[in-house]
């Protein structure tokens, strides 16, 4: 990829930021919590008041990382602090959106 074009982008990621933020419904309050498990149910969130929670997600979720661009589920690892945003559906709650807002550190193992 060249350096230019990479450059210019950066300037806009804060625009996708904002996109992401302004769709969500103002009545609806976003979960913040610490990955401490992805599986295929979900994702298992240790909330801020020290409960797990279970977010539901289906081929609808939509992710995005830190610096505001879309990224697939498998980018978010546990550790990761994520924001995510929860539609009512019934008796359910079904993930609509998860935004990392810090990443885990990553070992040097794990690295090529």
């Amino acid at each position: 990829m060249k350096g230019r074009l990479l450059a210019a982008g950066w300037p806009f990621a804060g625009l996708l930021a904002l996109d992401a933020a302004s769709e969500e419904a103002p009545d609806v309050a976003p979960v913040y919590g610490l990955v401490v498990e992805n599986d295929d149910s979900g994702l298992v969130l240790l909330e801020a008041d020290d409960t797990l929670g279970l977010l539901a997600t289906s081929a609808t979720t939509r992710y995005y990382g830190v610096d505001g661009y879309p990224i697939a589920r498998g980018d978010i690892h546990v550790g990761d602090t994520i924001e995510a945003i929860r539609d009512e559906s019934g008796d359910e709650f079904l993930t609509t959106k998860v935004r990392v807002l810090r990443l885990a550190p990553r070992t040097a193992s794990g690295r090529r």
